[in-house]
């Protein structure tokens, strides 16, 4: 089976507003990941941010409604197509254009927040996506992001569970070896310039504990029974970093 399978976005790219899709529960991420971001950005008006891996523009949108000024690049020339059009619809003037991680398509010192969720596990070279990250920052500006810890923990929740077993991820779309551990996450990000890191457990599983793990088994991440509306899985902002992982940097000037 070919991992890593990018593919995926630009054959499904129309799937990402679909509420009963996977692609949508990228929607449910956000609402966590802004709640803790908001710990660092108490206020979104007017700030100029770049979304990398922007996907289909659920993130791009979620801020664009909180009045910053959003752009948002993806390989994904197809979901980047959907971006634009879901955007349309909605009034919200987002710069959306195709691009590379490891190339970003702006000057130097464009933007005050970079967003970089559910992308470093995926990319050719997740170091080179920090130093770009760096470079189209502003001084003071803040690097947010997710990404996924390499384990045997990770490997047999993310890949074997959720992919290969249960098929509630789309199965090839993780390579385990492109996993990232926080230890080396730190090191290329100081060795990059950034500063005052933190990092904290993105925690889908309830510490994975067997209650959720059986839960996740007998009706998959949206608890859905038929008929029912989904209850989605709860997500916890903790000191548990073992699988998923959450954080900030600065670029000091």
């Amino acid at each position: 089976m070919k991992r890593n399978n990018l593919e995926y976005y630009d054959l499904n790219a129309e799937k990402w507003w679909k509420e009963d899709e996977t692609l949508y529960l990228s929607n449910h991420l956000n609402k966590s990941r802004f709640e803790y971001f908001s710990n660092f950005v108490p206020n979104w008006k007017g700030l100029k941010v770049l979304d990398i891996g922007c996907g289909g523009g659920l993130a791009c949108e979620f801020i664009a409604n909180l009045d910053a000024c959003v752009s948002g690049i993806d390989l994904s020339l197809n979901s980047i197509k959907i971006a634009q059009e879901h955007a349309r619809k909605n009034n919200l003037e987002i710069d959306y254009q195709r691009g590379l991680a490891e190339n970003i398509p702006y000057e130097e010192n464009s933007f005050d927040v970079v967003l970089c969720f559910d992308v470093l596990e995926h990319v050719e070279d997740w170091v080179k996506v920090i130093s770009e990250a760096y470079r189209v920052l502003k001084n003071d500006g803040l690097f947010l992001f997710d990404t996924i810890n390499r384990n045997f923990k990770s490997k047999f929740i993310m890949i074997w569970l959720l992919e290969d077993t249960l098929k509630r991820i789309p199965p090839g779309l993780h390579d385990w070896n492109k996993f990232i551990k926080p230890q080396e996450m730190i090191e290329v990000m100081e060795r990059a310039g950034f500063e005052d890191l933190e990092i904290k457990g993105f925690d889908l599983t309830g510490g994975t504990n067997f209650k959720t793990l059986k839960n996740i088994l007998l009706k998959g991440l949206n608890n859905q029974r038929e008929g029912e509306k989904a209850e989605l899985f709860e997500i916890k902002i903790n000191d548990d970093t073992s699988v998923c992982y959450i954080g900030k940097a600065v670029k000091k000037s």
